[in-house]
């Protein structure tokens, strides 16, 4: 019986020690599988990690290379409207050269009238008065019209104000060299014709009076023939 009985205690012990065994490598090999699990998921986020920079910086340098093709497409824009404003200038300028040049040219500025105004003084013929109140007459050679905005057929007009009476002023300081701010204006009469006229003035400082003779030339104004100094002013 107690042979039996230490059989029986053996063969517990083997059973005993067999499932201790089995449940050591079952714990060994959950380690492993833990352990592989550890290992190879941290590999993973540090792969993972490792990427993020480099989508981070890929990102950067698209917009990097965006924003440079923006500035480079608003350079070329700025430059065309750049241009564009440039050319505009020049054409304005253009078209007020064009005008001036027009307006000059209406108003006998031409170069040809500007090298008639200044005359020389020593062509100019004086001879005594013709006449009771005149003191002498002058006329100089190189006298030119002008100048005149009229177009059309020409009405010589007494006007004050008017276009032909301007004109007629003007030819007027022309002919005596009285500046038109120191001129006062007595009378403008017809003299004989319709395209001929003469004007009484007297300057405003000396109050020299004069009588000024015009002739109408067809499209280029009022021309001086001839001028009297008078002793008095015959119009006051």
């Amino acid at each position: 019986m107690a042979k039996y009985q230490s059989r029986l205690d053996k063969r517990s012990k083997k059973n005993t020690n067999k499932i201790l065994n089995i449940m050591i490598a079952v714990v060994l090999l959950l380690i492993v599988v833990v352990g592989g699990t550890i290992v190879f998921g941290g590999g993973g986020d540090e792969k993972a990690t490792t990427d993020a920079p480099k989508n981070s910086e890929t990102k950067d340098a698209k917009s990097a290379t965006s924003s440079k093709e923006k500035q480079d497409s608003d350079k070329s824009v700025s430059m065309e409207e750049n241009s564009d404003a440039e050319d505009k200038a020049n054409e304005e300028q253009k078209d007020d050269d064009k005008k001036k040049e027009d307006e000059q040219k209406q108003d006998g500025s031409s170069d040809e009238n500007k090298e008639s105004v200044a005359l020389d003084d020593s062509k100019m013929k004086v001879e005594k008065g013709d006449g009771p109140n005149v003191e002498k007459t002058m006329v100089h050679p190189d006298w030119k019209p002008v100048g005149t905005k009229q177009s059309g057929e020409h009405a010589s007009s007494y006007e004050p104000g008017s276009a032909d009476w301007q004109e007629k002023i003007k030819a007027v300081s022309y002919a005596t060299g009285i500046p038109e701010s120191n001129m006062t204006v007595w009378y403008i009469e017809g003299n004989g014709g319709p395209q001929k006229s003469m004007a009484t003035v007297t300057t405003k400082d000396t109050k020299t009076p004069y009588r000024v003779y015009l002739q109408w030339v067809d499209g280029k104004g009022w021309q001086p023939t001839k001028v009297q100094e008078l002793k008095e002013n015959d119009k006051d």
